[in-house]
């Protein structure tokens, strides 16, 4: 098999999800990265062709193409009906006000625009930044101790006294995540639009990381996408109304 590149590879996943949902993600389609980071993702979508853009709290400075996003408001950089997609990768997890996002996300888009979102399930045995046992839902200090005191590190806290690596995993896990459970996911869209698809069945089906050892078992065994979901990774798809410059997809 031959080796991608990790950019190019979310592009395929993200493209080949929306086909299975019945869109054609195609040039000069617009793109909204929120919570763009490096912004590596977006270069990728505007070599493929697409008009694409990111958003970040602290985005680079040295690329036009990502914007930052109002600390004081947290309103997105860009006018009413802007793009055709938008779309998050490991970025839901990390939002305070998750009503207020999703209104933001459906102001941006425009009349038949699609929307993707990729974070991990607040269940998640080990938390997906500092590695903690079920820190998506145990976030108390004597846990996190305890687990500190028993040698779980990330890469940044590698030779760290286990007091401060629980004080800065407590401090991160307060103040930079909001786990949210599928019920909860469902009710933020679902405050802005008209449904959500939860979408994880076609993540493994198109993955190449670790999900794409799932596939064999969804042919007889179609719960595995909803333990998936629960326990590891969730994948949400809604859409703002009918009519956009997305190709849709006949079956």
């Amino acid at each position: 098999m031959p080796q991608r590149h990790p950019t190019t590879q979310h592009l395929r996943l993200h493209r080949e999800i929306l086909r299975e949902l019945g869109h054609e993600l195609v040039p000069p389609a617009s793109i909204l990265d929120f919570g763009c980071g490096e912004g590596a993702t977006v270069a990728a979508y505007r070599l493929a062709g697409f008009d694409a853009w990111g958003c970040d709290i602290q985005v680079r400075q040295d690329r036009e193409f990502l914007l930052s996003i109002n600390p004081s408001t947290n309103e997105l950089p860009f006018p009413n009906d802007r793009f055709d997609f938008v779309f998050s990768d490991q970025v839901l997890e990390h939002v305070r006000d998750h009503f207020a996002v999703m209104e933001e996300i459906r102001r941006v888009m425009k009349p038949g625009a699609i929307s993707l979102h990729i974070f991990p399930a607040r269940l998640k045995p080990r938390e997906a930044h500092n590695f903690v046992p079920l820190a998506g839902v145990v976030q108390n200090y004597p846990w996190l101790l305890l687990w500190a005191f028993l040698g779980v590190r990330n890469s940044f806290q590698k030779g760290k006294d286990f007091r401060e690596v629980a004080r800065m995993n407590h401090e991160f896990l307060s103040q930079q995540t909001n786990y949210l459970s599928g019920s909860q996911v469902a009710e933020v869209v679902l405050s802005s639009f008209d449904t959500i698809t939860f979408a994880e069945r076609y993540m493994i089906k198109h993955s190449y990381g670790r999900a794409r050892y799932l596939r064999p078992l969804l042919r007889f065994a179609p719960f595995v996408a909803s333990l998936y979901s629960t326990f590891y990774t969730r994948v949400i798809f809604f859409e703002k109304n009918e009519g956009s410059l997305l190709k849709q997809d006949v079956h």
